[in-house]
Parts: C-alpha cells; sequence; structure tokens
C-alpha cells in the first residue's frame, strides 16, 4: 500500500446510552455460528500416508482444496454491516449481532437498510429510524425521517442527508438538532475528530459545530474518487484512476496497487476480482457473490436474500467423487492433449504440460493409454499425467496437482492393464 499525508482523522467512541430491553433472539441466531469454530482436520499429507483399505474411496476420485471455511449461512436476508466491533444482519422480522450477550432482537417493523458504528445500528426505512444497541441489547428509540435519503450512525448523532439537503439528530433522545441546504451535493457522511461531518462531492469537508448547531467547512480532500462511503471513523473507496481502492485513515490515506476495484458499501473493503484489501491486508480467490463486505476475521458475501460468512483463514478440505472419468488422451502431430478431473485442457510436449482453451479438431486417440500415471501412445511414454506415490499389494496411489487443488486416484492392482514389469 502506498503512503502520503493527506489529512488528519480520528476516531473517538462514545458508547453509552440505555432502553427498555426487548425479547431476545435464541437458538441458531448468527451470534452461535459466528463465534470461531474450528473446521474438522483434513490434510492432503495425512491422507497420503497409507493407502486407503475402503474399496469405495479406492474406487472413487479424492480431492483436497484450500477454501475459506464458511461458518455461516442464512436467507431471507435484507441487508448487512460490519464494523471493528460486529456483525450485523437484517431480515424482515429481527436483527441479528455478533454479540455474546445479544444474539439479535425481534422487530416490530419492517426495515430496509441497516448502517453499524461500534455497538450500535441504525435500521431504516422510508418513514423511520430505529437505533439499536447490541451492549445494551435494545432499541434506544425510534424517530420518524429527517430526509428522504441516506442514513450513517456516528457516536451520539444519526446522519441524514438527501441531495444538498442534511439532517442530524442526538441517537439517544432523538432531538433534532440541524437540518438545512448546503449547497452542493453530499455524498457521504462519517466521523471526523470526535464530530459529525459530511463530504461533498467537491471533496468539501463539512463538520458539526454544536456552539453554531451548523455545519461549517473545516477541510477539503481530493475529489478524484470514482466512490466513497464512510464506516467506523473512515472515509474509503475507489479513485477515478484505474479505480483503485483507497482507505482515509488517520493522518494517511492508502492506495493499492490493484486496479478495476469495487468498494463495499458495508465496510472498510474492496474487491478487485476475486481478491479482497482490507485497510491493512490482502486476500486472494474469496467466493465472490454479489454483495460483499469484511471484517479482520470474515468475509461475508450477500446474494439477493442469501448470506454467507467465511473465515478468511484458508484450510484444506476433502471432497469425494464417486463418479468420474479418468482422462482420455488423444494424439495430434506429436502433442498429447487430455482434458484433466477439473474440466481443464491440458497439452503435453516433450513432458511440459501447459493448460489450452480447446482441443484441437484433428486429435487421434487410437493406441493411447493411461497407465501409471503416464500415457502410452503405441506402447510407448507421451506424457506424464500424474505421479504414483504410493502401492501395496491391493492398489497404486496417484497425485495430481492443479492449480490450488490436489487430486488422488487409484488403480486397484487386479484390474490393471498391465503390471509394472512390462513397462
Amino acid at each position: 500500500m502506498k503512503k502520503s499525508v493527506l489529512i488528519t482523522f480520528c476516531v473517538v467512541f462514545l458508547l453509552y446510552g440505555c432502553a427498555e430491553k426487548q425479547k431476545v433472539i435464541t437458538g441458531g441466531q448468527l451470534l452461535q455460528v459466528v463465534s470461531h469454530v474450528k473446521a474438522e482436520p483434513s490434510n492432503p499429507k495425512d491422507f497420503e500416508l497409507k493407502i486407503p483399505e475402503s474399496s469405495m474411496i479406492r474406487n472413487s476420485l479424492v480431492s483436497f482444496n484450500k477454501t475459506y471455511q464458511r461458518v455461516y449461512s442464512d436467507s431471507n436476508v435484507t441487508s448487512m454491516a460490519a464494523g471493528k466491533e460486529m456483525i450485523t444482519v437484517l431480515k424482515p422480522d429481527e436483527i441479528g449481532f455478533t454479540i455474546t450477550s445479544c444474539p439479535g432482537l425481534y422487530l416490530k417493523n419492517t426495515y430496509d437498510n441497516v448502517r453499524v458504528y461500534g455497538l450500535e445500528a441504525a435500521i431504516y426505512n422510508s418513514s423511520y429510524i430505529d437505533v439499536y444497541s447490541a451492549s445494551e441489547c435494545a432499541s434506544l428509540g425510534t424517530y420518524p425521517r429527517m430526509l428522504n435519503g441516506s442514513v450513517e450512525i456516528v457516536p451520539n448523532y444519526i446522519i441524514e442527508w438527501a441531495g444538498s439537503q442534511a439532517a442530524l439528530r442526538n441517537s439517544y433522545n432523538g432531538d433534532e438538532l440541524y437540518t438545512g441546504d448546503t449547497g452542493l451535493l453530499i455524498k457521504a457522511a462519517g466521523y471526523v475528530n470526535g464530530a459529525p461531518v459530511l463530504l461533498q462531492e467537491n471533496g468539501y469537508i463539512l463538520t458539526y459545530d454544536k456552539s453554531m448547531q451548523a455545519f461549517i467547512l473545516t477541510g477539503q480532500i481530493p475529489s478524484g474518487y470514482n466512490e466513497i462511503y464512510h464506516s467506523e471513523g473512515r472515509f474509503y473507496g475507489t479513485l477515478k484512476d484505474e479505480k483503485k481502492f483507497f482507505v482515509l485513515d488517520n493522518d494517511t490515506v492508502k492506495i493499492s496497487d490493484n486496479t478495476d476495484c469495487t468498494a463495499s458499501p458495508y465496510s472498510v473493503s474492496g474487491l478487485c476480482g476475486t481478491t479482497l484489501i482490507t485497510d491493512n491486508e490482502i486476500y486472494h480467490d474469496l467466493p465472490v457473490k454479489d454483495k460483499f463486505a469484511s471484517t479482520s476475521t470474515t468475509f461475508i458475501t450477500l446474494d439477493k436474500s442469501n448470506i454467507n460468512i467465511y473465515y478468511l483463514e484458508t484450510v484444506w478440505q476433502r471432497f469425494l467423487s464417486m463418479s468420474y472419468e479418468r482422462p482420455k488422451a488423444c494424439v495430434s502431430g506429436k502433442t498429447v492433449y487430455y482434458k484433466s478431473f477439473s474440466g481443464s485442457i491440458y497439452q503435453n510436449i516433450n513432458g511440459k504440460e501447459s493448460k489450452i482453451s480447446v482441443m484441437p479438431k484433428k486429435c487421434s486417440s487410437k493406441n493411447v493409454v493411461l497407465n501409471y500415471g503416464e500415457f502410452y501412445c503405441s506402447g510407448k511414454k507421451c506424457g506424464k499425467f500424474a505421479i504414483p506415490i504410493k502401492n501395496n499389494k491391493d492398489a497404486v496411489m496417484y497425485r495430481r496437482v492443479e492449480d490450488n487443488t490436489i487430486y488422488y486416484y487409484f488403480d486397484n492392482l487386479d484390474f490393471l492393464p498391465f503390471k509394472s514389469g512390462s513397462k
């Protein structure tokens, strides 16, 4: 990440207040499954220690893939938000938190969106905003909308904005503190140096002044961004130039080297293809769906109304395919071609394997066989497919590696077309 001084950002957490507790959701909700769960140990090195005694396994294709462990999934989800301290999931009749003392609360009304800061969340629709405290496990209050636009929750305050209009209220008692026209289109709202702020389209930062009860100009940031959002005291988004992901944090701006990125409206994170970039880490080969968010330990996707949460730590997972076909090779000129277990097509020239997109139109499979992990063309070796790594009186175990997947298959010795002594 490149660093340069841009503007001073300080995050001050002021989380307090109380309210009458509502009925807590229990049994199988968000908290219970997002608490740390270890995957069942599965390691290809352990699998290679001996040939399985099970004939079912020996007649199947076994594969190991390094993947992100999914630890929570649910349907009928309308919105989500992720902060430094918790994940919040909104459903038509409930809100869930990753907090031990408060897995969730039932809702009396239906809401469309959720925003989170610290241990507090604001859920809203076109008519009302309901502020919830996960630490109190209760609603702090339900307030009518001041503007029919976007909403952000920050310590002590709720900010609303639509076009150039802005409104501010106290999040604990609902007192309306400000409403007015700022003169320019508002792109985002947040919390800087202990006060609510508005970010206008030209990069102007307007800060709320308690004594004046107004938003006043306090600074400016470059307006060369493609999209910009706020979460937990940080502005972030993508640049117009190559759509690089950036984060404004304290006195620095961090810009990723990755290009063609998209920022998440729900957390400080960006996706560049299948690469996730947070404010301090980069993760590759994520299971990308539609909407996404992240925390320091999890990756979250929301595809239509289906949510999935994954740990940002890859683990080996083992898969068993009882119905599979061994590759059938063909020869065109002096090159061997074959489709592997993954469905990818390969060519093998003088023992060097490479992936290609399509098979040649003219390719003969006459007198081409796979034996002991190698292809034979008219009885002569013409290409290696897999490595024999273990054998006993019953079977031979083979290993093939493709990208991030390790495949194992077996030859039951009674059914080999010819024995190793005839090679």
